[in-house]
């Protein structure tokens, strides 16, 4: 992020959940054409699912997603690709916490991710259920 784009972000607050989705897109041009196909309708769905969401809701969503932004650049970047591991592991803590609904959506993430691998090509994903106060559902990225 150049230092003018980072000062017009924090200079227009309401705008940075719009910067936050354009630049989890462009860092998904670095993933391998599957992943970044799954994570690009994730990202999509989740971000329009959010639109109203009320402002509780919204600052949990925009700080997990920050988060996941932040930790795909990092493995993106040259130090993270010679690693070979794009990805993290979720605490179970974390997964302990997860609504239904969201239990649901993140084994919906896991079958895709594992015809991604045996090379099958990814499928429309089914409307995950409707969780407009979903808090980890974000944390649940490709």
């Amino acid at each position: 992020m150049s230092a003018q784009k980072a000062v017009k972000a924090l200079a227009r607050p309401e705008r940075y959940p719009l910067y936050l989705y354009k630049r989890i897109l462009r860092l998904h041009y670095g993933l391998p054409p599957p992943a970044r196909l799954m994570g690009d309708s994730y990202v999509k769905d989740e971000f329009r699912r959010h639109k109203d969401a009320s402002p509780e809701h919204t600052a949990v969503f925009i700080n997990e997603w920050t988060n996941y932004c932040v930790t795909l650049s990092k493995q993106l970047s040259s130090s993270g690709i010679v690693k070979g591991f794009i990805g993290k592991d979720l605490e179970p803590e974390k997964l302990d916490s997860f609504a239904e609904e969201q239990l649901r959506q993140l084994l919906d993430l896991k079958i895709e991710s594992e015809r991604m691998k045996k090379g099958e090509v990814p499928t429309e994903s089914a409307e995950p259920a409707d969780s407009s106060n979903s808090k980890e559902t974000s944390s649940n990225q490709p």
